[in-house]
Protein backbone atom coordinates (compact mmCIF):
# COMPACT_ATOMS: atom_id res chain seq x y z
CA UNK A 1 0.00 0.00 0.00
CA UNK A 2 1.38 3.38 -0.95
CA UNK A 3 2.17 6.21 1.46
CA UNK A 4 -0.38 8.40 -0.30
CA UNK A 5 -3.13 5.99 0.76
CA UNK A 6 -1.77 5.51 4.29
CA UNK A 7 -1.53 9.19 5.22
CA UNK A 8 -5.23 10.06 4.68
CA UNK A 9 -6.27 7.01 6.72
CA UNK A 10 -3.84 8.03 9.44
CA UNK A 11 -5.34 11.51 9.53
CA UNK A 12 -8.80 10.03 9.88
CA UNK A 13 -7.76 7.83 12.81
CA UNK A 14 -5.83 10.60 14.57
CA UNK A 15 -8.83 12.91 14.19
CA UNK A 16 -11.22 10.33 15.61
CA UNK A 17 -9.08 9.49 18.66
CA UNK A 18 -9.44 12.81 20.57
CA UNK A 19 -13.13 12.91 19.66
CA UNK A 20 -13.71 9.45 21.15
CA UNK A 21 -11.63 10.28 24.23
CA UNK A 22 -13.55 13.52 24.63
CA UNK A 23 -16.88 11.70 24.25
CA UNK A 24 -15.78 9.21 26.91
CA UNK A 25 -14.87 12.02 29.32
CA UNK A 26 -18.16 13.82 28.72
CA UNK A 27 -20.15 10.59 29.19
CA UNK A 28 -18.33 9.86 32.44
CA UNK A 29 -19.06 13.36 33.71
CA UNK A 30 -22.76 13.22 32.83
CA UNK A 31 -23.37 9.77 34.30
CA UNK A 32 -21.16 10.30 37.35
CA UNK A 33 -24.04 11.44 39.55
CA UNK A 34 -25.85 8.12 39.05
CA UNK A 35 -22.98 5.62 39.12
CA UNK A 36 -19.76 5.03 41.03
CA UNK A 37 -16.29 4.99 39.50
CA UNK A 38 -16.36 1.20 39.95
CA UNK A 39 -19.34 0.88 37.61
CA UNK A 40 -17.55 2.90 34.94
CA UNK A 41 -14.23 1.13 35.47
CA UNK A 42 -15.78 -2.33 35.21
CA UNK A 43 -17.69 -1.43 32.06
CA UNK A 44 -14.72 0.20 30.35
CA UNK A 45 -12.12 -2.45 31.17
CA UNK A 46 -14.53 -5.38 30.94
CA UNK A 47 -15.46 -4.65 27.34
CA UNK A 48 -11.81 -4.40 26.36
CA UNK A 49 -11.00 -7.63 28.19
CA UNK A 50 -13.67 -9.38 26.13
CA UNK A 51 -12.85 -7.85 22.73
CA UNK A 52 -9.04 -7.75 22.68
CA UNK A 53 -8.42 -11.55 22.87
CA UNK A 54 -10.77 -11.99 19.92
CA UNK A 55 -8.90 -9.35 17.90
CA UNK A 56 -5.50 -10.80 18.82
CA UNK A 57 -6.56 -14.31 17.82
CA UNK A 58 -7.95 -13.06 14.51
CA UNK A 59 -4.67 -11.25 13.76
CA UNK A 60 -2.53 -14.21 14.86
CA UNK A 61 -0.62 -12.17 17.46
CA UNK A 62 0.70 -13.10 20.89
CA UNK A 63 -1.54 -12.04 23.76
CA UNK A 64 0.47 -12.40 26.98
CA UNK A 65 3.64 -10.69 25.75
CA UNK A 66 7.09 -10.22 27.28
CA UNK A 67 8.16 -8.58 30.57
CA UNK A 68 4.86 -9.40 32.22
CA UNK A 69 5.72 -7.75 35.52
CA UNK A 70 6.20 -4.39 33.83
CA UNK A 71 3.08 -4.98 31.77
CA UNK A 72 1.17 -5.50 35.01
CA UNK A 73 2.69 -2.36 36.53
CA UNK A 74 1.66 -0.40 33.46
CA UNK A 75 -1.84 -1.84 33.78
CA UNK A 76 -1.99 -0.73 37.42
CA UNK A 77 -0.92 2.80 36.47
CA UNK A 78 -3.51 2.95 33.71
CA UNK A 79 -6.27 1.66 35.97
CA UNK A 80 -5.46 4.10 38.77
CA UNK A 81 -5.21 6.99 36.31
CA UNK A 82 -8.63 6.29 34.81
CA UNK A 83 -10.38 5.84 38.15
CA UNK A 84 -8.79 8.97 39.61
CA UNK A 85 -9.65 11.20 36.65
CA UNK A 86 -13.24 9.88 36.68
CA UNK A 87 -13.43 10.73 40.39
CA UNK A 88 -12.01 14.17 39.59
CA UNK A 89 -14.76 14.72 36.99
CA UNK A 90 -17.32 14.17 39.75
CA UNK A 91 -15.67 16.62 42.16
CA UNK A 92 -14.52 19.59 40.06
CA UNK A 93 -15.54 21.21 36.75
CA UNK A 94 -14.91 19.03 33.71
CA UNK A 95 -12.83 21.68 31.92
CA UNK A 96 -10.61 22.22 34.98
CA UNK A 97 -10.02 18.49 35.49
CA UNK A 98 -9.07 18.09 31.83
CA UNK A 99 -6.57 20.96 31.95
CA UNK A 100 -4.88 19.56 35.07
CA UNK A 101 -4.82 16.11 33.49
CA UNK A 102 -2.99 17.45 30.45
CA UNK A 103 0.03 18.36 32.56
CA UNK A 104 1.30 14.85 31.78
CA UNK A 105 3.76 15.95 29.03
CA UNK A 106 5.58 18.04 31.64
CA UNK A 107 5.68 15.12 34.08
CA UNK A 108 6.86 12.85 31.25
CA UNK A 109 9.79 15.17 30.56
CA UNK A 110 10.67 15.28 34.27
CA UNK A 111 10.57 11.50 34.75
CA UNK A 112 12.04 10.48 31.40
CA UNK A 113 15.74 10.39 32.41
CA UNK A 114 15.09 7.94 35.26
CA UNK A 115 12.54 5.63 33.66
CA UNK A 116 13.14 5.68 29.89
CA UNK A 117 16.80 6.72 29.88
CA UNK A 118 15.97 9.73 27.72
CA UNK A 119 17.65 12.93 28.95
CA UNK A 120 15.46 15.99 29.21
CA UNK A 121 16.61 18.65 26.67
CA UNK A 122 17.45 22.02 28.18
CA UNK A 123 14.76 23.76 26.17
CA UNK A 124 12.18 21.41 27.72
CA UNK A 125 12.60 23.24 31.02
CA UNK A 126 11.12 26.32 29.37
CA UNK A 127 7.96 24.40 28.55
CA UNK A 128 7.90 22.76 31.99
CA UNK A 129 8.03 26.20 33.57
CA UNK A 130 5.25 27.33 31.24
CA UNK A 131 3.06 24.44 32.41
CA UNK A 132 3.88 25.22 36.04
CA UNK A 133 2.95 28.87 35.64
CA UNK A 134 -0.25 27.91 33.82
CA UNK A 135 -1.50 25.48 36.46
CA UNK A 136 -0.48 27.84 39.27
CA UNK A 137 -2.51 30.63 37.68
CA UNK A 138 -5.57 28.39 37.25
CA UNK A 139 -5.45 26.96 40.77
CA UNK A 140 -4.74 30.35 42.33
CA UNK A 141 -7.79 31.89 40.71
CA UNK A 142 -9.92 28.83 41.40
CA UNK A 143 -8.89 28.85 45.08
CA UNK A 144 -9.97 32.49 45.31
CA UNK A 145 -13.56 31.47 44.52
CA UNK A 146 -13.63 28.33 46.65
CA UNK A 147 -11.40 25.83 48.48
CA UNK A 148 -9.44 23.22 46.57
CA UNK A 149 -10.53 19.63 47.13
CA UNK A 150 -9.51 16.07 46.39
CA UNK A 151 -10.66 16.44 42.79
CA UNK A 152 -7.72 18.71 42.02
CA UNK A 153 -5.33 16.23 43.66
CA UNK A 154 -6.85 13.24 41.86
CA UNK A 155 -6.50 14.93 38.45
CA UNK A 156 -2.86 15.77 39.21
CA UNK A 157 -2.01 12.23 40.32
CA UNK A 158 -3.76 10.85 37.24
CA UNK A 159 -1.56 13.09 35.10
CA UNK A 160 1.60 11.74 36.76
CA UNK A 161 0.41 8.18 36.22
CA UNK A 162 -0.20 8.84 32.52
CA UNK A 163 3.39 10.06 32.26
CA UNK A 164 4.54 6.76 33.79
CA UNK A 165 2.33 4.86 31.33
CA UNK A 166 3.90 6.64 28.35
CA UNK A 167 7.42 5.99 29.59
CA UNK A 168 6.70 2.32 30.30
CA UNK A 169 5.14 2.04 26.84
CA UNK A 170 8.43 3.16 25.31
CA UNK A 171 10.21 0.36 27.17
CA UNK A 172 7.60 -2.31 26.53
CA UNK A 173 6.60 -1.36 23.00
CA UNK A 174 9.78 -2.88 21.58
CA UNK A 175 8.81 -6.41 22.69
CA UNK A 176 5.00 -6.28 22.73
CA UNK A 177 2.22 -5.36 20.33
CA UNK A 178 -0.27 -2.60 21.16
CA UNK A 179 -3.05 -5.11 21.82
CA UNK A 180 -1.01 -6.85 24.52
CA UNK A 181 -0.45 -3.51 26.24
CA UNK A 182 -4.17 -2.76 26.15
CA UNK A 183 -5.06 -6.29 27.28
CA UNK A 184 -3.06 -5.99 30.50
CA UNK A 185 -4.60 -2.57 31.04
CA UNK A 186 -8.08 -4.09 30.78
CA UNK A 187 -7.20 -7.22 32.79
CA UNK A 188 -5.86 -5.30 35.77
CA UNK A 189 -8.58 -2.67 35.46
CA UNK A 190 -11.38 -5.23 35.48
CA UNK A 191 -10.03 -6.93 38.61
CA UNK A 192 -9.39 -3.62 40.37
CA UNK A 193 -12.88 -2.31 39.59
CA UNK A 194 -14.95 -5.46 39.97
CA UNK A 195 -13.97 -6.29 43.55
CA UNK A 196 -14.94 -2.84 44.97
CA UNK A 197 -18.08 -2.91 42.81
CA UNK A 198 -19.22 -6.15 44.47
CA UNK A 199 -18.43 -4.76 47.94
CA UNK A 200 -20.05 -1.32 47.63
CA UNK A 201 -23.41 -0.44 49.18
CA UNK A 202 -24.87 0.84 45.91
CA UNK A 203 -26.66 -1.64 43.61
CA UNK A 204 -24.25 -3.64 41.48
CA UNK A 205 -26.35 -3.21 38.35
CA UNK A 206 -27.65 0.21 37.26
CA UNK A 207 -31.34 0.66 37.97
CA UNK A 208 -32.14 3.26 35.31
CA UNK A 209 -32.12 3.10 31.54
CA UNK A 210 -30.09 6.32 31.35
CA UNK A 211 -27.46 4.76 33.60
CA UNK A 212 -27.15 1.73 31.32
CA UNK A 213 -26.77 4.04 28.32
CA UNK A 214 -24.05 5.97 30.16
CA UNK A 215 -22.16 2.81 31.09
CA UNK A 216 -22.34 1.57 27.50
CA UNK A 217 -21.21 4.95 26.18
CA UNK A 218 -18.12 5.04 28.42
CA UNK A 219 -17.17 1.47 27.47
CA UNK A 220 -17.72 1.85 23.72
CA UNK A 221 -16.12 5.30 23.42
CA UNK A 222 -13.12 4.08 25.44
CA UNK A 223 -12.61 1.04 23.24
CA UNK A 224 -12.99 3.09 20.05
CA UNK A 225 -10.59 5.72 21.40
CA UNK A 226 -7.87 3.19 22.19
CA UNK A 227 -8.21 1.36 18.88
CA UNK A 228 -8.25 4.66 16.93
CA UNK A 229 -5.13 5.84 18.74
CA UNK A 230 -3.33 2.56 18.03
CA UNK A 231 -4.30 2.72 14.35
CA UNK A 232 -3.07 6.31 14.14
CA UNK A 233 0.28 5.38 15.70
CA UNK A 234 0.85 2.73 13.01
CA UNK A 235 0.45 5.33 10.25
CA UNK A 236 1.64 8.65 11.72
CA UNK A 237 4.60 9.51 13.93
CA UNK A 238 4.02 9.51 17.69
CA UNK A 239 4.99 13.19 17.86
CA UNK A 240 2.22 14.25 15.48
CA UNK A 241 -0.29 12.01 17.20
CA UNK A 242 0.59 13.49 20.61
CA UNK A 243 0.09 17.01 19.30
CA UNK A 244 -3.24 16.12 17.71
CA UNK A 245 -4.45 14.51 20.93
CA UNK A 246 -4.39 17.91 22.65
CA UNK A 247 -7.54 18.68 20.61
CA UNK A 248 -9.42 16.80 23.32
CA UNK A 249 -8.92 19.68 25.76
CA UNK A 250 -10.76 22.44 23.84
CA UNK A 251 -13.47 19.97 22.79
CA UNK A 252 -14.21 18.87 26.34
CA UNK A 253 -13.73 22.35 27.82
CA UNK A 254 -16.18 23.89 25.34
CA UNK A 255 -18.77 21.27 26.27
CA UNK A 256 -18.27 21.97 29.96
CA UNK A 257 -18.66 25.72 29.52
CA UNK A 258 -21.46 25.76 26.95
CA UNK A 259 -23.57 22.82 28.12
CA UNK A 260 -22.73 22.46 31.82
CA UNK A 261 -22.38 26.18 32.47
CA UNK A 262 -18.88 25.92 33.93
CA UNK A 263 -17.25 29.32 34.66
CA UNK A 264 -14.80 30.91 32.24
CA UNK A 265 -12.25 33.49 33.45
CA UNK A 266 -9.18 35.21 32.06
CA UNK A 267 -7.01 33.23 34.45
CA UNK A 268 -8.35 29.94 33.13
CA UNK A 269 -7.89 31.00 29.51
CA UNK A 270 -4.29 32.20 30.02
CA UNK A 271 -3.37 29.20 32.16
CA UNK A 272 -4.94 26.74 29.71
CA UNK A 273 -3.09 28.31 26.78
CA UNK A 274 0.20 28.08 28.69
CA UNK A 275 -0.38 24.42 29.51
CA UNK A 276 -1.54 23.46 26.00
CA UNK A 277 1.24 25.42 24.33
CA UNK A 278 3.83 23.83 26.61
CA UNK A 279 2.38 20.37 25.99
CA UNK A 280 2.60 20.81 22.24
CA UNK A 281 6.14 22.15 22.55
CA UNK A 282 7.24 19.19 24.67
CA UNK A 283 5.67 16.72 22.22
CA UNK A 284 7.57 18.33 19.34
CA UNK A 285 10.97 18.05 21.02
CA UNK A 286 13.23 15.24 19.76
CA UNK A 287 14.18 12.52 22.25
CA UNK A 288 17.54 10.85 22.65
CA UNK A 289 17.44 7.48 24.30
CA UNK A 290 20.38 6.10 26.24
CA UNK A 291 18.87 2.66 26.47
CA UNK A 292 20.38 -0.21 24.58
Amino acid sequence: MTAERLIPRGLIWVSLAPMFYGAMSVSAKLIGTHLSVWHLGTSRFGLGLFVIPVVVKALGLELWGQKRFLLTVRGLCGTASFLLVIAAFQMIPLSLAMIIFYLYPAFTALLSPWIAGEPTPKIAWLFICGSSIGISLILWQHAASGPLNLGHLFAGIASILVALILLLTRKLGKDNNVYTLFFYHCLVGTLASLVPLLMQELPILPGQTSAWIGVAAVAVFSLCANLSLNQALTRISAVKVSVMMTAEVPLVSCFGMLYLGEPLSWGFIVGALLILGSSIGLNLLPTKSTLD
